[in-house]
């Protein structure tokens, strides 16, 4: 019997939701015939909030430094053209994982709040 995995259509906004918080960015690189090749994008380290807070990688294709300026402190963030695919990891019991991939990410304005007012 075929798997039927591949044939799932996800609907990334409501599977990992829109509040996103980037914990962390690396490169990525492709793989040809097993051999790893030259980097081919950025994989963003995010936690998901609709996914109760479990953390998820989204790639994005072509970016070789991010878009904007990240220090490694946690900012929230949204993505553009969000695909997920649903795919099965035979090396690890047939656990189903996925496979995330995006166009655009950007740092959402965080609100600032002032306690105590002009108060010095």
């Amino acid at each position: 019997m075929a798997s039927i995995v591949k044939h799932l259509v996800i609907d990334a906004e409501k599977t990992i939701g829109n509040k996103l918080l980037l914990l962390g960015v690396r490169p990525y690189a492709g793989y040809k015939e097993g051999i790893k090749g030259e980097q081919e994008g950025l994989t963003f380290n995010c936690l998901s909030e609709t996914m109760d807070y479990e953390k998820i990688d989204i790639k994005i294709a072509g970016l070789l430094q991010p878009p904007f300026e990240f220090t490694g402190t946690p900012i929230p963030v949204e993505f553009e053209g969000l695909e997920v695919k649903v795919w099965q990891d035979w090396n690890n019991k047939g656990d189903v994982k996925l496979s995330i991939i995006a166009k655009v990410i950007r740092p959402l304005a965080s609100k600032q709040i002032k306690l105590g007012g002009d108060k010095a």
